[in-house]
């Protein structure tokens, strides 16, 4: 059994802290909000699959959902308030890649609608999906009264902006 003197331990000791020190990195600041894009689970799919259910803020309609987020706050580029036949809304433009993935996702996912979550809450929908998404845009309809519209866009483009700023860094 070798012992290590306390001269030497000290220095070993040492030694650690400076090699420690040296690895140091800034501390990432992450965004203290978030959001998510979960599609509309088919209730004939197994259980697995569908093993939650979103609750629409207001109106209080349930929707069983995929658990996993198909569409992540890191998969957005940019989001602004538009307006369509249906009233105001959101229109979420995606990254490519995830603009391929909702492609491929909206191809099986015919008649589903995606709910989007803000801090865990089911805060709108996307209208039944009729065909394939190939612009990689999503159209949320918000269940948020029209003052509190303006103020929720600007958070998920805030947040969008520090997560493209810890991708950089």
């Amino acid at each position: 059994m070798w012992r290590v003197s306390s001269v030497s331990g000290n220095i070993l000791w040492l030694w650690g802290l400076v090699l420690l020190s040296g690895c140091q990195t800034a501390k990432k600041e992450f965004p203290k909000s978030n959001f998510h894009f979960f599609i509309e689970s088919n209730e004939g799919a197994p259980y697995e699959l569908w093993s939650a259910t979103a609750t629409m803020i207001i109106s209080g309609l349930k929707f069983p959902i995929c658990s996993c987020p198909a569409i992540l706050a890191s998969d957005v580029d940019w989001a602004q308030i538009t307006t369509s036949n249906f009233g105001q809304c959101i229109l979420f433009k995606l990254t490519q890649r995830a603009s391929v993935e909702l492609y491929k996702l909206s191809t099986v996912c015919i008649g589903r609608r995606i709910i989007f979550a803000f801090d865990g809450q089911a805060l709108g929908l996307s209208m039944p999906m009729s065909a394939a998404i190939t612009d990689g845009t999503l159209i949320i309809f918000p269940e948020v009264e029209e003052e509190k519209l303006a103020s929720l866009v600007d958070k998920i483009n805030d947040i969008v902006t520090k997560l493209k700023k810890l991708k950089k860094d």
